[in-house]
């Protein structure tokens, strides 16, 4: 089930095909036509709410009404229109899909988490210190930034080119979507508490980067996040096998997939929950493969870098996965 946020009000929605389906209104008229409920919006609001986290708190609940409903106004239904008469699909081409994340959800970002990507780093750097800031990230545990949930951004969205770079870069991933809430999980148990999983694009300003306490000033900035296109829930997926590609004017640049993280999303899952509570709706995104502009310019002899692998307004990027979906932005001038 592709589970999206939809429209105005930001209502949970149902991908099916090439329309989404207002899944809380679906199922009201579901209990209305199919059963004597006396009040079926009321009903609805209780088993399938309208607003992301409220659905995703509700668990199994939810997913098995959403797909009765669903079921019922594909194949049974005389139309299309809810208890109100107010409609209950749109076609994805007409309507405003968001990132498919709520409120004060947090965004946790895995940091060096793909080997490649890092030793290609370090392969095209000559500064003295390289290898062993490369060493010291991938060592040791898990590493992490957070990312604004303000700075979330959309498919489809322009991707404001921030004013303080000249070197914006790309970084293709997928993410967990928490659905049960816990606090010092388990790796064994942590599957149990993943509700889905969908796109991610960490886009960052690489100039002077430091992987001190300034670092997250390098991955926050408007529209920085961009999350989605929907999530995909009960798929049968497994976590460490997801593909995922990046393309930059429809040029291949990433290719990885996710059974090559140096620590697996339970590995990253356990450690993020050590005496922190996750919440239903958080997001843990997986780190980056090799591929992007940063791990692909080989450092010049002044200790520049080429620039023409790093992203310019204009360039459309695309993040995808087979499993998932497809995200896709372009870049824009600051003062567009």
């Amino acid at each position: 089930m592709k589970v999206a946020v939809f429209g105005p009000a930001r209502r949970v929605g149902v991908v099916h095909e090439d329309s989404v389906v207002d899944i809380n209104g679906a199922y009201a008229k579901f209990l209305a036509e199919t059963s004597h409920a006396v009040r079926p919006l009321a009903e609805a609001a209780a088993a399938v709410p309208a607003q992301l986290n409220a659905f995703i708190e509700e668990g199994a609940r939810a997913l098995d009404c959403a797909r009765a409903a669903l079921e019922y106004l594909v194949d049974e239904a005389q139309d299309a229109r809810g208890v109100t008469g107010e409609q209950l699909s749109f076609a994805l081409d007409e309507v405003r899909l968001h990132a498919p994340i709520e409120g004060q959800s947090r965004v946790l970002c895995a940091l060096a988490n793909f080997a490649d990507h890092m030793r290609s780093a370090a392969e095209n750097s000559h500064g003295e210190d390289t290898e062993a800031t490369i060493n010291r990230l991938v060592s040791g545990g898990p590493k992490f930034f957070v990312k604004d949930h303000r700075a979330v951004s959309a498919s489809g969205d322009p991707l404001r080119y921030p004013a303080r770079t000249q070197r914006l870069d790309y970084e293709a991933e997928v993410a967990v979507v928490i659905g049960k809430g816990g606090r010092d999980i388990k790796s064994d148990d942590f599957a149990a508490h993943v509700w889905g999983y969908t796109l991610f694009n960490d886009w960052s300003v690489r100039d002077n980067v430091s992987f001190g306490p300034d670092f997250a000033y390098s991955k926050n900035f408007d529209t920085s996040a961009t999350i989605g296109p929907w999530i995909v829930v009960n798929e049968g997926i497994d976590p460490q096998d997801i593909p995922i590609e990046c393309r930059v004017n429809g040029e291949l640049r990433q290719s990885g997939n996710t059974s090559s993280m140096i620590h697996s999303f339970p590995a990253l899952g356990r450690h993020l929950s050590r005496d922190t509570t996750l919440w239903p709706g958080d997001l843990i995104a997986s780190g980056t493969p090799k591929g992007t502009a940063v791990d692909s310019s080989r450092q010049e002899a002044d200790g520049s870098f080429p620039d023409a692998l790093f992203l310019k307004p204009g360039d459309v990027v695309e993040v995808s996965s087979a499993l998932i979906g497809t995200i896709r932005n372009e870049v824009v001038k600051p003062t567009d």
